[in-house]
């Protein structure tokens, strides 16, 4: 039986595969030609990557919060 704590490693290790997936198509967008915002879509894509980081490593670590 996978205890409480053991699921919450196995699905932030989910988020973290999906996360190191979801940054390696990251330098296809290593281009200055097109912009979004004033930034090139390469520096857009990385701060845009940064913040859906952030909110599923937040969302897992809520999920499984002690109370």
């Amino acid at each position: 039986m996978v205890t409480n704590n053991k699921m919450f490693y196995i699905i932030a290790l989910i988020v973290l595969l999906i996360d190191i997936i979801i940054y390696s198509i990251y330098p296809v967008f290593n281009s200055a030609a097109q912009t979004v915002g004033g930034l090139t879509i390469f520096y857009f894509y990385q701060i845009v990557l940064l913040v859906v980081s952030s909110v599923m490593f937040v969302a897992v670590s809520l999920a499984f919060k002690k109370r």
